[in-house]
């Protein structure tokens, strides 16, 4: 439930939560820069914005968030971004991405709580937002009308329980990372009995697809595609502290879920987590903050090529053929292929994913 304390906060950021210039790292030349990359970030002790950066990582605009973000959405149709609260998500955020202008601040709904992402449809009239019925963890994905200021206007569910991240498909479907969890607040509360998958729904709702992994304990949480059929899903685990199974694996519609593959070693520095995934038609790069490192798959063989140290390893998205990785400590790497990597310091401490404005 939405308590009075979130509500005084929502109100609080909705006042005083227009964009400024992030302080000490914004210089003229930046200002005229595009806006291309967007993200949440953590300031400081409960402090948390959403950035706005150039095509290098470099902040450009900011907006103040009431409470931790976590994914954002963004539209060029409109030039909006949304950013939604970290689960159990009180709230997203509305901002023009341009002009950094607070256009609608929502509170969730009552018994229902955001799990941190959305997406737009290709026609930015829908956003989709994965949502969960607070006591059950019912998954939902709440449907909101763009045009009518983010009303929503209906709910899809019947796919199962805590769904985490949402994305669309080339055809107007939509994946759904499904993780299968029963939680109270972030406590787990069924890990013997969860049932994660990856599950399709076509635009009005109806499910299309389910599929899962063998072991039950792999809690399917983040995808993306490769901009065309295949999905792939980063899992998180739930099973022994001691074992280091698949964290990665790819999919298209009517096959099967097929794990990625690196030593058990390798996959013990990630830490059993997952964080944001992108593809090219080449690579396959996934990061993880709990390891603070990222990996680059081979997308034909499925086989690991490097993995890579970087702090608190966070958002990454592909622009062209470049992968661009952010960190919570404040570094960028810009990275095409294995090997060949720059790297420079943005002054933001990203958090764990981030949006390319297409």
């Amino acid at each position: 439930m939405v308590t009075n304390q979130t509500r005084r906060s929502l109100l609080k950021a909705a006042l005083f939560g227009a964009a400024y210039p992030l302080a000490g790292c914004v210089t003229t030349s930046q200002k005229t820069q595009q806006p291309t990359l967007i993200g949440c970030s953590i300031v400081g002790r409960d402090r948390f914005q959403a950035v706005v950066a150039d095509e290098n990582g470099l902040p450009l605009k900011s907006i103040a968030l009431p409470e931790r973000g976590h994914g954002v959405a963004s539209c060029s149709k409109h030039q909006h971004a949304v950013a939604f609260g970290r689960r159990p998500g009180t709230f997203f955020q509305v901002f023009d991405y341009v002009t950094g202008e607070s256009i609608k601040l929502r509170a969730a709904d009552h018994h229902r709580h955001y799990y941190g992402h959305g997406v737009f449809s290709h026609d930015g009239q829908w956003l989709f937002a994965t949502e969960g019925e607070r006591n059950t963890s019912r998954g939902i994905i709440g449907v909101y009308d763009v045009i009518a200021g983010y009303e929503k206007v209906t709910e899809f569910t019947g796919f199962g329980l805590g769904p985490h991240e949402v994305i669309l498909m080339p055809d107007d479907s939509l994946a759904i990372g499904v993780g299968g969890v029963h939680t109270n607040g972030r406590e787990p509360l069924n890990l013997d009995s969860m049932s994660p998958s990856l599950s399709y729904l076509d635009k009005n709702g109806e499910l299309i697809e389910q599929v899962g992994l063998p072991d039950h304990k792999l809690s399917i949480r983040h995808l993306a595609h490769d901009g065309s059929k295949t999905v792939l899903c980063g899992q998180q685990y739930r099973g022994e502290p001691d074992e280091y199974p698949s964290l990665l694996a790819m999919h298209t519609l009517g096959g099967e879920l097929l794990p990625l593959q690196a030593e058990p070693e390798q996959w013990a520095r990630f830490n059993h987590y997952i964080a944001s995934i992108a593809a090219t038609d080449e690579w396959i790069l996934a990061t993880s903050p709990r390891g603070n490192c990222y990996g680059i798959w081979s997308k034909h063989t499925r086989k690991l090529v490097e993995q890579a140290s970087l702090p608190d390893a966070s958002g990454v998205v592909v622009q062209g053929d470049v992968f661009k990785v952010s960190s919570g400590a404040g570094g960028v790497v810009s990275q095409r292929r294995p090997g060949d990597k720059h790297r420079i310091r943005s002054g933001v401490q990203w958090d764990n994913h981030w949006s390319v404005i297409s």
